[in-house]
């Protein structure tokens, strides 16, 4: 067997690879799809390292890349680390680039915790608690596509060859570099985006007839009635300060913020009482690492409500 070459690989999977070493890296799965499929679930396993605690340094970034490299150079010559297959069997020994890329992964953010993802292209992604965000090992030649179910924030790397565009239930936003924060709950049948920087295309899938959507810096577009309405912002950092571990609670009603501290804190929350607390003059953020007792005792100060926390089975009750 000739050396399979993880560098060359690692390449492809970061979409740095010349066309010649993509011919090579097919060649390879035509020939010995179980070794190559474990190099690959390998390297991919590297790339998608996670922090829990928001972006991390530059220092850290250039430490793991250096720690990275001496990881796949030695993989090459560890062949007694099983990792499971790419997918399964192979059904055709001749496997091309396009049917990589038709093999998808699935990472979902536990509640209480957030991701940080590198895709095979250096995007970078930071999904959001009890979100998910589903991508192909290696991006097609002539487009990036992803799908989001939740939260995330991209800052998508800049290839104007190949559009990245985001799939969810209600639309396709499609860029070609920029950073951007989404909000696609399919079971809330909510949908909103925040223009960071850039430029993005929206597409209305619940109503097409609308037409595109193009959005500038500081918009925020939401769904209402099947319709996108587009707004200004005042301040981008405030809608993403949940990758910073906070939770802004401006304006927010009392129900929807519960909704989301189930998410960040990963608890049921059961509110038993008719009438909702009245929150509307609150404003500030919340750490999510203090818990979501102090989250809910510092809501105290303004609303009249009781709560109660049973350990036994991770639920708070409103009272």
């Amino acid at each position: 067997m000739d050396k399979i070459d993880v560098e060359i690989i690692y390449k492809a999977l970061r979409g740095m690879a010349s066309e010649e070493e993509e011919r090579l890296v097919a060649g390879w799965w035509e020939r010995y799809p179980e070794e190559c499929g474990r190099v690959i679930r390998e390297c991919h396993a590297l790339m998608d390292i996670s922090e829990l605690s928001g972006v991390e340094p530059a220092s850290a970034r250039s430490k793991r890349h250096s720690v990275l490299k001496r990881a796949l150079i030695g993989m090459a010559a560890a062949a007694a680390a099983v990792i499971v297959a790419l997918g399964g069997a192979f059904v055709s020994h001749r496997m091309t680039y396009d049917s990589i890329s038709s093999r998808m992964v699935s990472v979902e953010a536990p509640k209480g915790e957030r991701l940080k993802i590198i895709l095979p292209d250096s995007t970078s992604v930071f999904l959001n608690s009890g979100s998910r965000l589903t991508y192909p090992v290696i991006f097609r030649k002539d487009r990036r596509q992803v799908r989001l179910d939740g939260e995330a924030m991209f800052k998508v790397t800049h290839d104007s060859e190949r559009p990245f565009v985001v799939n969810t239930f209600a639309s396709s936003i499609e860029v070609l570099g920029t950073e951007f924060d989404v909000i696609a709950d399919s079971e809330a049948e909510y949908f909103e985006t925040v223009l960071i920087a850039g430029s993005v295309k929206v597409s209305n899938l619940i109503y097409p007839g609308q037409g595109d959507v193009v959005m500038r810096p500081n918009d925020r577009l939401s769904m209402k009635n099947g319709r996108l309405l587009v707004e200004k912002i005042k301040s981008p950092e405030d809608e993403l300060c949940w990758t910073r571990g906070l939770i802004g609670i401006d304006g927010m009603p009392f129900d929807e913020l519960m909704k989301t501290f189930e998410k960040a804190f990963d608890v049921n929350i059961v509110i038993a009482r008719k009438r909702l607390p009245d929150i509307s003059s609150v404003e500030g953020k919340i750490r999510m690492s203090d818990g979501v007792e102090n989250a809910l005792r510092i809501l105290q100060y303004t609303a009249d409500f009781r709560f109660r926390m049973s350990r036994e089975t991770n639920t708070v009750t409103i009272y």
